[in-house]
């Protein structure tokens, strides 16, 4: 019997040059992840994805576009993780303590380190500065977005939610801020608690009992 070869069904222009893209973003963000903002350079992203200068290029003729796009990029890869994490969320009183240690959570990983970074930078380079406002936003509303669905309708509705987010959320940035130099500080855990019963008394005002003790 003659033996039938599978071939592998020839990419599209289109699926070619998203690999390409999703490449040079995956090398991007790891060399962010370990250097920092400063020593990623495009040379440093073109190595790391064994691609092109052309290449490079082509997707990303500045290096500030492929920041900007890369920290896009892992808002996206950490919202749908988030959104994972979220379907095994208990409904009820737990589910604020859950929501707060997922937004926590990002709060103190890679995308908020790069991004803190990325805010001091683009102060003084304007080149920077624009995309990452536009993204600043972007990102911002994603993130009331997001939160909207992690808490639920019920705790979304009520009229003091975007107020409690808000002072959450910026409680959070400041912590995340300190945890950099000082990451294993034993007031966080405290803090985080008195966080989660703020939120829960502004929303919930009479049933503190959707935050744990």
């Amino acid at each position: 019997m003659v033996g039938v070869t599978a071939t592998r069904p020839r990419r599209t222009q289109a699926e070619r040059r998203e690999e390409t893209r999703r490449a040079l973003l995956d090398a991007t963000v790891e060399a962010l992840t370990e250097l920092g903002y400063a020593r990623t350079t495009t040379l440093e992203v073109q190595k790391r994805s064994s691609l092109s200068r052309g290449a490079l290029l082509h997707h990303f003729p500045s290096k500030a576009e492929l920041i900007v796009e890369a920290v896009h990029y892992m808002a996206e890869l950490r919202g749908a993780e988030i959104r994972r994490l979220a379907a095994e969320l208990p409904e009820g009183g737990d589910r604020i303590d859950r929501v707060i240690d997922l937004l926590w959570e990002s709060f103190s990983g890679p995308l908020f380190t790069v991004s803190l970074e990325l805010r001091v930078a683009a102060r003084t380079d304007p080149e920077l500065r624009a995309p990452l406002a536009d993204e600043e936003r972007r990102l911002r509303r994603e993130i009331l977005s997001l939160a909207r669905e992690l808490f639920g309708p019920e705790t979304a509705a009520q009229p003091e939610f975007g107020s409690a987010l808000e002072l959450t959320l910026n409680l959070l940035i400041g912590a995340a801020m300190t945890s950099m130099l000082l990451p294993r500080h034993p007031h966080f855990a405290g803090l985080l608690g008195q966080s989660k019963k703020v939120f829960a008394s502004l929303v919930h005002p009479r049933d503190l009992t959707r935050v744990r003790a």
